[in-house]
């Protein structure tokens, strides 16, 4: 999609925009800290990267703002729906440029949870429209309030420029250190800027104000016992060494680790205080030749998760890049796909072993204890009818999806082949509506959604 905005240069932007099938890749940011190299090209490298999503993160911020904007006066369907889809988009390019940043020693969970709050939220009006639902005035309240933290943001981060341009400002020589940039993201952090409440938070969210991780269990666990808990957690790599870094503090709170292993390697772990329960880990680990096939790797990945506790978890989505396998594992429930308890897994088809681990979605949104009881309407027989003729359909199953809104629709979810494409589309159980339908596109990264 292009951007005409005067005076900026045209940026396409390639989006996927899927709440139900995250990318692949495993962000793990908040656990790595950035590596200035002895050389000066290495820190020069570094800091053009930095810049660049420094500054891609203030346009997509101005974007979202001006859209929002725009959004209180539009009266038409087509334009609302346009406004919002530009939003969602400027969305998760925010967030990509968030996500690259935060492999410093930036702690940007809060800002890119208000970015995907942002996208999420862009999706649930268009729904709406799509719909012929009313847009309410607590929908345009939310609105109001989500351009007012927008602005917010995007003047304080837009106010670093000065300090680039007279002072010297440099990412790679602030990093952990108090600077303009970690000011301000420790202000949205701490809640100086407020978020808008009752906005989409995931599937079975209370709010912004009370988000509940419903699948840590247990006891707290001390520090100490934390540590034997990355060992364990990591056990066939022999670690021998565990460095506690500090305590992560937000939604719940868990200990951040550094460890080394027999082999010379070295990674980060965290580890939540109640229960001890492994919430990220990654492995740095050069990548040279994969001896392993993907087959072989899901088997990894989900052997992985078994071990370790993480019960019933189902691989629904694999790609590779390079010599790395990136896999999604989601919770089946009775047969059904519960597309919101998601794992991210990363396998090195090298060595055959899991070197990334991310499982926020699945503490956040795990909490199937009690039966429940799903609408089913709409037969698979009357679904595989709807693209008679137009897709190759190779399989047909049950999924939960989350929709927007703070909710979750129970679907069916087919999988076919059009033209040489393959696509996914979601289509509502209950209504027989599609809700979404996804593309999966090559790219140099692996197979992508969108």
């Amino acid at each position: 999609m292009e951007k005409t905005n005067t005076g900026r240069k045209k940026i396409v932007i390639v989006a996927i925009v899927c709440a139900l099938l995250a990318a692949a890749a495993i962000t793990l940011g908040v656990l790595l800290g950035v590596y200035v190299g002895k050389s000066e090209d290495a820190r020069v490298d570094a800091e053009n990267s930095y810049r660049s999503d420094y500054f891609k993160l203030l346009d997509s911020l101005l974007d979202i703002e001006t859209n929002l904007s725009k959004m209180k006066i539009a009266s038409t369907q087509a334009m609302q729906t346009e406004l919002m889809l530009n939003t969602a988009i400027n969305a998760e390019l925010a967030g990509q440029c968030l996500n690259s940043l935060s492999q410093g020693d930036y702690h940007l969970e809060a800002t890119i949870k208000f970015c995907n709050q942002v996208q999420d939220f862009s999706k649930y009006i268009i729904k709406k429209i799509d719909y012929e639902e009313p847009i309410t005035d607590e929908d345009y309240e939310l609105l109001d309030n989500l351009h007012s933290v927008t602005l917010e943001l995007g003047t304080k981060l837009g106010s670093m420029q000065e300090n680039m341009q007279i002072d010297g400002y440099y990412f790679v020589e602030a990093i952990g250190e108090e600077d303009p940039f970690a000011d301000i993201v420790d202000d949205v952090a701490e809640d100086a800027i407020k978020y808008p409440t009752l906005i989409y938070d995931g599937p079975f969210s209370d709010g912004l104000d009370d988000p509940t991780p419903h699948a840590l269990k247990g006891e707290d666990v001390s520090q100490e016992q934390a540590a034997e808990k990355v060992s364990e957690y990591l056990s066939e790599y022999e670690v021998t060494g565990v460095e506690f870094v500090s305590v992560c503090t937000g939604y719940f709170d868990s200990y951040l680790f550094e460890f080394t292993t027999e082999e010379g390697k070295s990674g980060s772990a965290q580890i939540s205080k109640k229960g001890g329960h492994l919430v990220m880990f990654d492995l740095y680990e050069e990548m040279i030749m994969p001896t392993y096939g993907t087959e072989e790797g899901v088997a990894v990945a989900e052997r992985y998760c078994q071990t370790h506790g993480y019960d019933n978890m189902k691989a629904v989505w694999s790609t590779v890049s390079e010599s790395e396998l990136f896999v999604n594992l989601c919770y089946e429930y009775d047969g059904i796909i519960m597309y919101p308890d998601m794992i991210k897994i990363k396998v090195s088809l090298q060595t055959g072993k899991v070197i990334g681990f991310e499982a926020l979605e699945y503490i956040y949104n795990h909490n199937r204890e009690d039966e429940v009881d799903y609408s089913v309407t709409v037969t698979e027989e009357e679904v595989r009818a709807l693209y008679d003729g137009k897709l190759d359909i190779r399989s047909v199953r049950l999924a939960v999806i989350p929709v927007g809104g703070g909710t979750e629709k129970l679907c069916y979810e087919v999988y076919g082949v059009f033209d040489d494409y393959k696509y996914f589309v979601y289509v509502d159980a209950e209504k027989g509506v599609e809700l979404q339908v996804m593309q999966v596109i090559d790219s140099d990264d692996g197979e992508l959604l969108m």
